[in-house]
């Protein structure tokens, strides 16, 4: 095992920023030559394996419940998470639920019995921000470091590396592993405390159903009214009504996938978690919490494997109309990060394009 030593250590008197803006502990280099485990080998392991290959890192052991999924990697793989830890430097984890990273932790055969001293533990799934922060409890008491670190941009950006991952734990460790996170994404954002990465992304995730939900709305609006569809998404995607759900699931609307790259299920876990955070908190849900009902009556209708846009059916279906538009089928996106905003570019379809702005003289 390499010995784990934070370079350059950055003065206690600095402040904490927001954002780890590239102020490196470690470097790349160093980073790449400690070997990685993944545990959790769905859609987004499975594209962190291949971000971590694809940017050069050392990744040599993987492990997920369904052997199938093997198949894609030449890797070695585990038959417990104890051994893929006992193995490896850093262990990625990229699980469903809650309870799947409990599952994954605990035990005498459990992630936490080979978090031995100095092993790093980066876990990328959306779970609850007080297990979390338990976990870590026990991570330190052996030695060990964690950073509690979410994704979010969507299937298809992660598999190009132009997602944003929110980074929480102690800074030195966040400062040390830096290099990799920007390696493998688009854009880093620390958080601060362990626990504090999850309640943004869980609320971000939140604040998508409401979009969607109105997009629905708005699209019928307007196909009823007579607008055509794809002048009313160039309409609102220019104006002040714009968002990230407008410009990648009113497309998914309009081509009737509504995207399958996550499930209700699990959208509807991102809101019970929102909804216990808020409810600690004492705050109410109003709007938030409309939306949440209206996601579960849309799980109840299409199943926990229906695709997590799929609330706009029902209202198709209520009212026999559907939001359908030419010239979608093979449309696709992908992110560029503007000044730390999340950009959607649009493939696939006519479009024009602009000039990229690189300074104010330019606008």
């Amino acid at each position: 095992m390499l010995a784990r030593k934070v370079l350059g250590m950055c003065p206690g008197n600095l402040p904490l920023p927001l954002r780890l803006s590239g102020y490196r502990q470690a470097s790349s280099l160093g980073l790449k030559e400690r070997s990685v485990g993944v545990i959790g080998l769905g859609m987004v392991g499975n594209a962190v394996v291949k971000n971590l290959q694809r940017t050069g890192y050392n990744v040599t052991t993987v492990l997920d419940v369904d052997p199938a999924k093997y198949k894609e990697f030449t890797c070695q793989t585990a038959k417990t998470p104890l051994e893929l830890a006992q193995s490896v430097d850093v262990i990625f984890t990229a699980l469903p639920m809650p309870q799947h990273v409990k599952s994954v932790f605990e035990g005498e055969n459990g992630l936490l019995a080979g978090l031995t001293e100095g092993k790093v533990w980066i876990d990328h799934s959306t779970t609850d921000y007080e297990q979390t922060e338990d976990m870590n409890e026990e991570v330190v008491k052996q030695g060990a470091k964690m950073l509690e670190a979410p994704v979010t941009g969507g299937l298809e950006a992660l598999k190009k590396g132009q997602m944003t991952v929110f980074m929480a734990g102690e800074k030195p460790i966040a400062d040390e592993m830096l290099p990799m996170m920007e390696d493998i994404y688009a854009n880093v954002i620390y958080t601060g405390k362990m626990g504090t990465a999850l309640i943004p992304k869980v609320l971000s995730n939140m604040l998508t159903c409401v979009h969607n939900l109105a997009m629905g709305e708005v699209f019928m609006i307007g196909k009823r009214s007579g607008v055509d569809m794809r002048t009313m998404f160039d309409c609102i995607r220019a104006s002040a009504g714009n968002s990230f759900v407008w410009e990648t699931g009113g497309p998914m609307l309009m081509q009737g996938t509504y995207d399958p790259s996550f499930s209700l299920a699990l959208q509807c876990k991102d809101n019970r978690l929102g909804y216990q955070i808020a409810t600690k908190h004492k705050v109410p849900m109003e709007i938030l919490g409309h939306a949440m009902q209206a996601y579960n009556r849309t799980l109840y209708a299409y199943g926990d494997d229906a695709p997590c846009y799929s609330s706009p059916k029902m209202l198709e279906e209520a009212l026999g109309e559907d939001l359908r538009c030419e010239g979608f089928e093979n449309w696709s996106y992908s992110i560029q990060n503007i000044d730390g905003s999340s950009v959607i570019r649009h493939h696939g379809i006519d479009i024009k394009r602009t000039k990229v702005v690189e300074n104010v003289e330019d606008i």
